[in-house]
């Protein structure tokens, strides 16, 4: 009786330890992948220069006047200026078909030259990272780690897919995606890998 007894626990214990490990690593992948792709969304966020105003729309709610953010223009030759944030943008930043309630919309100003006029932009805001352009491409230290992210746009049918990577375009880590709408895009840019379309 005491030996079927300890024989359901263990199957018991057994049982349950075994659905515990087939759960575990879903939820970590899952946990995992949103904090990579949130710990970037604050930091990085889409613009445009309209020729009246820059502005940029990001999730990220608490930006101050004289914020510090970097203008990347993805396409090629990709290039950046330096801006600071000036304040809320008195309208939405023009950069997505439907406004999402997540974004905030900012106004910024260039502190030399000015990004280009109705072009996608990728705005990296935070402290002075040390970018250059190698290649005519882009690269930073976003996170002064000693390791280069890089930028690319891609061309969709109605916008461009903005991205940052840890490492290499396309051979590196996916670290954040955005979307530029511009219908009757006239598709300036490289076609989209699957990747790019769907982001992290």
């Amino acid at each position: 009786m005491k030996e079927r007894f300890f024989a359901i626990v263990l199957i018991a214990l057994l049982t349950a330890c075994s659905r515990k490990a087939d759960q575990a690593p879903s939820e970590t992948t899952g946990s995992a992948s949103t904090q990579r792709a949130a710990s970037y969304s604050p930091r990085i966020g889409v613009g445009v220069n309209t020729g009246a105003r820059t502005c940029i729309a990001i999730q990220n709610s608490s930006l101050q006047s004289g914020s510090p953010v970097t203008l990347v223009t993805p396409l090629a030759p990709q290039s950046f200026v330096q801006a600071q944030v000036t304040g809320p943008s008195s309208a939405a930043c023009p950069v997505s078909k439907d406004l999402n309630p997540a974004l905030s919309s900012y106004d910024v100003k260039a502190e030399q030259g000015s990004s280009q006029k109705l072009v996608p932009i990728i705005a990296v805001v935070g402290a002075s990272t040390p970018f250059s352009t190698s290649n005519n491409l882009v690269q930073a230290d976003l996170d002064q780690n000693g390791k280069t992210e890089t930028f690319r746009a891609c061309t969709a049918p109605d916008g461009y897919h903005l991205t940052a990577w840890g490492g290499s375009s396309l051979t590196g880590t996916l670290l954040w995606h955005g979307y530029y709408y511009e219908p009757d895009n006239p598709g300036t840019g490289p076609a989209c890998t699957p990747k790019e379309a769907t982001g992290p």
